[in-house]
Order: structure tokens, then sequence, then C-alpha cells
């Protein structure tokens, strides 16, 4: 007489919400997919829909190849996916300088957008934007000169962003022609300590231009009145109507 077959209980992954009371948690997947092509795609849709970070598997059906960060043994058994690193990375940034002035974010973040100098705008920028808008972070880089040159080719990667009242304290920035050994390039700027703050003239992050109704935004600011009256005080009313034009045609 044949035993009858355990039962197995297969608990379910708890889901993952936008909004947790809980600290942030790396969620980890582990696997033996068989060497079977249908198991890893069954695999990368669990990680986009469950928003796992790490994935540990054996017996893979191939290695994934760049862009994915795909980490296999020498002899093809077993991989680490690792997934979302620069969100996480971002994540990390912003946590730790909320609530924090004066604010300098800078480095390489390999990412692409025409508003600082690049051919093209890739979702890595905006993914970076719309991380760093709620620190109303200002883009200190102007030009287009590149940060850095390689074999392939060259690009403006090297980003520098600081707090609104600070940015208006930089008195320079520049891509430096020192030599580096590196293919990447010394960026020099300025800050004038001494100086009382003053609004930033530069380009904020304080509202996302890609949210822009242009339509809300004629509108408003064909209903804008600003009396006659001391220049100062007609440039602080004019200064308050189009931000208040600006909340209502965009969001931050």
């Amino acid at each position: 007489m044949r035993c009858p077959r355990p039962c197995v209980h297969r608990p379910v992954l708890p889901s993952c919400t936008e909004e947790q009371s809980s600290p942030p948690m790396m969620r980890i997947i582990q696997l033996n997919l068989n060497h079977c092509k249908a198991a890893e795609d069954l695999l990368s849709q669990a990680i986009r829909e469950q928003r796992i970070n790490v994935a540990i598997v054996c017996d893979q059906y191939k290695n994934l190849d760049p862009p994915y960060t795909w980490l296999a043994d020498a002899n093809s058994q077993a991989a680490i996916w690792v997934q979302g690193k620069f969100s996480a990375l971002l994540t990390n940034i912003t946590e730790d300088a909320r609530g924090k002035r004066p604010l300098i974010i800078a480095g390489d973040f390999n990412a692409w957008s025409t508003e600082w100098g690049c051919r093209a705008t890739r979702q890595r920028a905006t993914t970076l934007l719309d991380a760093l808008a709620p620190l109303e972070a200002v883009l200190l880089n102007t030009g287009n000169t590149p940060t850095f040159t390689g074999a392939l080719g060259y690009s403006v990667v090297d980003l520098t962003f600081a707090s609104d009242t600070l940015a208006s304290q930089v008195t320079s920035w520049a891509v430096s022609e020192l030599y580096t050994h590196s293919d990447h390039q010394a960026i020099v700027f300025e800050i004038e300590i001494a100086r009382p703050s003053r609004p930033a003239t530069r380009q904020s992050c304080k509202w996302n231009a890609r949210s822009l109704d242009t339509e809300c935004l004629t509108a408003m600011m064909a209903g804008a009145a600003v009396p006659p009256g001391p220049t100062e005080e007609m440039a602080t009313r004019l200064m308050a109507e189009i931000t208040s034009a600006c909340d209502a045609s965009m969001t931050k």
C-alpha cells in the first residue's frame, strides 16, 4: 500500500503596497528554475509584480546579459539577480537628505537628459528628477561640456544639485580641464558662504514640468493682476501670481 502524498502548505508572497508603515525592507525570492525557459520567464513576471529586490536562483535556463544585474557562478549553475539598484540608491539618498539644509547632492548618476546637455533623455533621468523633486533641489550643471569621455563616446552624467537657498550662493560651476587620469572630468564650483541667501534663479525641481497643463497655466496668468505700486511690492505680487499659477497647473 502506497502512502498518500503529504499535503504541502504553499505560502503566498505578502503583497507589496505603496504605503508601508514599517521600515523599508529588501524582498528576496529563491527558486530552482530546473533549466526551464518558461520558469525563468515566470520568474521575471513575479519579480515585476511582487517588487522583488533580489532573486537567488539555481539551475537557470540561461544567464542574462546587461543591462540586467545578473551575477552567475563559474559553472552557470547558480546566480543572483539584483533588481532596482538605482531606485534603491535614490530612496536612500532622499530619505537621508529630507529636511536637511543646506544640501549638496552630487555624483555620477549615469542618467541622460537634454536638461543637462545630453543628446537624448532616458528613463533613468526621469526617475532621478522625480526622486529629487520633494527636496526642491536645484540643478547646478550649465552648458553641455561632457563630464565623461570613453572609447564609445562622451556624455554628461556627473551632476550637481543643491538646496534652493544654497543654489543662490553658488557663484560658478564648471567642468574642469584638470588632468584626472580618469575617464571622468572633475567639476569645480564655488559657494559664497558669507552672502545672505536669496531666491534661487536657476531651474528648480519644485514642480514636475512633465505634468504641466498649459491651458490652465495660460488661464491663470491671463487673470493675474498686479496693481501699480512700489517696484519691490509689484515684484513680490507678480511672483505670488506666478507661484499660484504653477501650483494650479503642475504637480510637485
